[in-house]
């Protein structure tokens, strides 16, 4: 689809960090892809798709060019399901949850599933979808997950008032940096670097390439114009907030 296309450039940045890493810190490149790039998970190869990701790596060790490991990643993604989330996660529009941990701790997501649509999933004309996708995951885990305590968020989308508004204020005002070392094998970090539409911003673009030529090898995720903000607070206040 000519859609999935606008994505190359993404994908070319990922492959290029991961280059980049593989030979700063003397790595094989498949573990550096494993590392420093999302292209596991926007595959939709999550752990029952262990072996498909060995293939697709065998590929990436063989391919001579950046191109032709590009060329790789794209015909991958042109193959993968649309919007693919781990089996465990429950998906609400935008939105998903995962089922609580031993200590009542849930996660939530988000993922732009109107991808192209205008204007954007984050703008003011579709907040009402937005806390009506909430409204339903939050009355879903009131029902379902009676052991949730607390909700727990993981994302550079933190950064923006347009994401915190949709939540209760405590939950935006608990933002802080994610614990290092900051993975970046999901979108919490690499999602900045793409518009609504699934294109690469350009002036975020600059900034991350400028930002390469000194990177910290062994914080990498600080070459990110924005850093990947944890926020929390109890599933209560979300309960009343949505009022569910």
């Amino acid at each position: 689809m000519a859609s999935n296309e606008r994505f190359a450039d993404y994908f070319g940045l990922q492959l290029r960090l991961a280059a980049l890493m593989a030979e700063r810190k003397g790595l094989p490149l498949r573990e550096a892809m494993n590392l420093y790039t999302n292209l596991r998970r926007r595959f939709g190869l999550f752990e029952d798709d262990a072996a498909a990701w060995l293939d697709f790596l065998g590929e990436i060790d063989a391919a001579a060019t950046q191109a032709d490991r590009l060329a790789l990643a794209m015909a991958r993604f042109r193959a993968a399901p649309e919007f693919p989330r781990p089996a465990y996660q429950v998906a609400f529009g935008c939105f998903a949850c995962e089922p609580p941990n031993d200590e009542g701790v849930l996660r939530i997501h988000f993922t732009n599933t109107e991808m192209g649509i205008e204007p954007g999933p984050l703008s003011a004309a579709r907040m009402d979808l937005r806390l009506a996708e909430l409204r339903e995951m939050f009355a879903f885990i009131r029902g379902d997950f009676p052991k949730a305590r607390r909700v727990l968020g993981g994302s550079w989308l933190y950064n923006l008032e347009a994401y915190r508004r949709l939540f209760p204020p405590e939950y935006g005002a608990s933002r802080c940096p994610t614990d290092e070392p900051v993975r970046l094998g999901g979108t919490s970090t690499w999602g900045q670097m793409v518009d609504h539409r699934g294109f690469v911003r350009p002036a975020t673009h600059a900034r991350f390439l400028a930002s390469l030529e000194t990177i910290d090898v062994d914080r990498p995720w600080l070459a990110f114009p924005l850093r990947a903000m944890n926020a929390t607070a109890p599933v209560e206040a979300f309960f009343d907030f949505h009022g569910v």
